[in-house]
């Protein structure tokens, strides 16, 4: 197989992807990738908008041979989540991702990829510039912010849906036709602090690094270690032993990534920093263990540091508490889309400021009930601490549509064609834009597919080469027929 990504097939997908990978896109900084796509569009004669917040929205005329046909919208998002291998000097507002050929897969150098989701952008725009397909009218829809607020779905002039049929290209699955998927809502604990300086003590700066991390949506089954809720472990175990007080505590890079690192600095008793280094050591051996099928390369760095402000006793063990305490991970399997999760939590992230320590998780759900239970029991968490106060942001509902319909079916037909195989018809526990273009358009045909892409949302992210080309090739055919 070659190791050029430009050589693969289909060539016209892997040539925009690749482009594409030179443009720095994390979520609020699209600009430029919507630029690529815009410039796309006019070389190619094609109507070209871009809305208020920075969506693309393309329109394609039909084929000869499709001037009746209904409309039919592409769909997917510009921005990627920017993760970066621990010590990997890697700025992804500058720096291009470095993709290249691994066996079956196309994967990045210590960096996430961006096939979450540039690969449907590159899909897409491989298609509109294809001369020999046959569809109807066609539209292409490109939002931003899709991994942070849904800024770019939420705001959406419901006009841009006037169409029959939506393809949503951001499930990441080959083999599975997405007919409904979670909600959520981002969650942040303000926990006010007041700090001290301890008397008679050093410090000690405590670093997990090289945990699996993963998607908090699509990989929140695994079982991947928290970095953060290992390190709470760790902290709290210590304290039975000695009395300590916390510094700095954070962990986490994004919200929607478990997270893969975590770092904690502490005053302890200054004879005893070498036992202590022992017991920590020790500690961590016993999480290690836990986690050695998920997180075999799950590494312990401990370091001295200079004594600071620290939180006082009683607040450091309400932080330590508190961080055990709260949920992560599965908390309820779906009995209707079995062994897909119907309701999970993340503990994504832990930001310590000189007067709050904020903590941020995002809940997932395919019930909205769910969604409202999950919050309340954080609330519940938190309910009996002084100085906390948990606040709700960016609320998505779920999304669920019928089972069976034209699109499906088309779609079915042709997958079995190109694979062999027919889809399965399922849920996710990611979330997905289609929520929002359910809510716009009532009447309008939608769901979500995509070829495999493992690990997203972090360094080990990798995509399917095999599933690209059957995605593709399927799309394709189902336009020809609708």
């Amino acid at each position: 197989m070659s190791t050029l990504i430009t050589d693969l097939e289909p060539k016209s997908v892997w040539k925009h992807f690749s482009e594409l990978n030179k443009i720095p896109r994390p979520s609020s900084h699209e600009q430029n990738a919507a630029k690529y796509i815009v410039d796309f569009a006019k070389k190619n004669g094609f109507k070209v908008e871009t809305d208020a917040v920075g969506n693309v929205i393309i329109d394609v005329p039909a084929s000869e041979d499709k001037k009746n046909a209904p409309t039919v919208i592409l769909q997917g998002h510009m921005d990627m989540v920017p993760v970066a291998a621990e010590g990997y000097d890697f700025d992804f507002l500058k720096d291009p991702i470095q993709s290249y050929v691994d066996g079956d897969f196309v994967k990045a150098k210590n960096t996430t990829l961006g096939a979450d989701n540039g690969i449907a952008i590159a899909m897409a725009l491989a298609m509109f510039e294809d001369k020999t397909l046959s569809h109807g009218p066609l539209r292409a829809i490109f939002t931003v912010e899709e991994e942070t607020t849904m800024k770019g779905a939420s705001n959406l002039d419901a006009k841009y849906l006037d169409a029959t049929y939506l393809i949503n290209l951001d499930s990441e699955e080959n083999g599975f036709l997405y007919v409904n998927c979670a909600g959520s809502q981002d969650v942040d604990i303000r926990f006010n602090i007041s700090k001290i300086i301890p008397e008679a003590t050093s410090a000690l700066t405590i670093r997990l690094s090289n945990l699996e991390g993963g998607h908090s949506g699509a990989d929140i089954h695994v079982g991947n270690a928290n970095a953060i809720k290992v390190m709470a472990t760790i902290i709290d175990d210590l304290s039975d032993e000695y009395d300590l007080f916390i510094q700095d505590f954070t962990g986490g890079t994004v919200r929607n990534s478990i997270p893969a690192k975590a770092s904690v600095t502490i005053a302890v008793p200054q004879e005893e920093t070498e036992e202590i280094k022992k017991i920590i050591s020790r500690i961590f051996e016993a999480q290690k263990t836990l986690y050695s099928k998920t997180d075999p390369q799950m590494k312990l760095e401990i370091s001295d540091a200079s004594v600071s402000k620290t939180l006082g006793y009683a607040q450091t063990q309400d932080l330590i508490h508190l961080l055990r305490a709260l949920p992560s991970g599965i908390i309820r399997m779906s009995k209707e889309f079995s062994p897909v999760v119907e309701t999970s939590i993340n503990l994504s992230m832990v930001k310590t400021f000189e007067n709050e320590i904020i903590i941020e998780m995002m809940p997932r759900s395919l019930e909205d009930a769910g969604l409202a239970q999950i919050v309340e029991d954080v609330r519940s968490c938190c309910y009996l601490l002084d100085n906390v106060e948990v606040e709700t942001k960016n609320l998505h509902h779920c999304w669920s549509s019928p089972s069976h319909n034209r699109l499906i079916d088309v779609l079915n037909m042709c997958y079995k064609e190109v694979s062999g195989n027919e889809f399965k018809i399922t849920a996710m526990h990611a979330g997905v834009e289609c929520a929002q273009f359910a809510i716009l358009n009532k009447d309008l045909q939608l769901i979500s597919v995509g070829p495999t892409i493992l690990n997203p949302h972090s360094p080990q992210e990798r995509v399917d080469i095999k599933g690209v080309e059957q995605m593709y090739v399927t799309v394709c055919r189902a336009l020809a027929m609708l």
